[in-house]
């Protein structure tokens, strides 16, 4: 009975839609607010031929390859090849962490250049050279075929105990020199067609916990300054998202990280900051959020805090069916209307807009 009302329930509010001169199903919708990760380095392992399984039936909108999914270059190729080639409606995410320094997935142990860590960038004090190097990195992107690059990080260097500060991954204490150094990254992977993610909103910068482990709280150390680079470059092109990070911080929202707070996402970034493109998570994989709640919760939540784009690593264990599991859910909290149809009919809009920017980008 359940399934035949959530199936009444979807009719009602979702018939389908003309997109990319298809019908669009609500399991479509939702198949685009999913990047999930794999397990595997080729493409005959079993994890990636699950993920290419779940892309070609439109259950998620991309996948994200971590360093041990790489095992050369050539490799790499046929893997993002076969996902760039799936039969989805939409252009497939192909999505990395390519930071520099120590956030590098493609590097000198797989195949690939290394590039300098952003202290190492902005410390040469040339901007000119950066966009030089950032426009070889975004070449390299380009040649396997990565639209997204989950960078850059625009934290602020505020705190020497800092996750940030120890893997050299900030810019500068400085938010104008954390803007224009990230802003030679944005333009140089515009230049190669490639989507570009500002974190961690709304900056994680000033604590010294990490959020990989477990809950990280900024209630006493967050600065209104950690805002100021998104306020300067998240509107700067078309190809560019917001990555919320899993602080908590208590003058936000006394409930929720931010991954999960509306009062974090909804209000702050997209009313009061009005940014109106893709905001994504960050992994949801990670302790912060994995340790304190459950899937069932984290989805509904994150999706009402206002995020478009839902990320799970999904490796550690993997889970074959997450797809299915994520996509059961919204749909059981549609019809118990703990998430309002509009919702998904928003995500829906800005990540397909922004993917037709990509195709659109690519013709020029």
């Amino acid at each position: 009975m359940k399934k035949i009302l959530i199936l009444l329930l979807c009719a009602i509010f979702f018939p389908p839609c003309t997109v990319f001169g298809a019908e669009v199903s609500l399991d479509e919708m939702i198949g685009q607010m999913i990047i999930l990760g794999f397990n595997g380095n080729s493409v005959n392992s079993r994890g990636f031929k699950n993920i290419v399984k779940d892309l070609n039936s439109g259950k998620v909108s991309g996948v994200i390859f971590f360093e041990d999914n790489i095992k050369n270059p050539e490799n790499l190729y046929k893997m993002t090849e076969t996902v760039y080639k799936s039969t989805m409606q939409n252009r497939p995410f192909i999505a990395i962490d390519m930071e520099g320094g120590q956030i590098q997935r493609m590097n000198n142990k797989n195949g690939f250049k290394n590039f300098p860590s952003a202290s190492e960038i902005a410390a040469a004090d040339d901007l000119k050279k950066a966009n030089e190097t950032y426009s070889n990195m975004a070449e390299m992107l380009n040649s396997m075929l990565f639209n997204l690059n989950f960078a850059p990080c625009v934290d602020l260097d505020l705190n020497e105990n800092s996750i940030l500060h120890k893997k050299q991954r900030a810019y500068s204490g400085d938010s104008a020199k954390v803007s224009a150094y990230a802003n030679e990254f944005i333009k140089a992977h515009y230049d190669k067609n490639i989507i570009t993610a500002l974190k961690h909103f709304p900056g994680h910068g000033s604590v010294s916990g990490d959020t990989h482990l477990g809950f990280v709280d900024s209630t006493k150390t967050h600065k209104d300054i950690e805002l100021y680079p998104y306020e300067d470059l998240m509107f700067k092109n078309d190809l560019q998202m917001v990555m919320v990070s899993h602080i908590f911080n208590e003058n936000l929202d006394t409930l929720y990280p931010a991954t999960l707070s509306y009062d974090t996402v909804g209000s702050l970034l997209r009313r009061e900051m009005g940014f109106k493109g893709v905001v994504i998570t960050d992994d949801l994989d990670m302790g912060a959020i994995k340790h304190k709640f459950d899937l069932e919760e984290t989805v509904i939540q994150a999706i009402n805090a206002g995020n478009d784009i839902l990320l799970f690593s999904n490796r550690k264990p993997n889970n074959p069916n997450l797809a299915d599991d994520i996509s059961k859910i919204i749909k059981n909290a549609i019809l118990e209307g703990l998430i309002e149809p509009i919702r998904i009919q928003q995500s829906y809009d800005r990540i397909t807009k922004l993917k037709r920017m990509l195709i659109i980008n690519e013709k020029k």
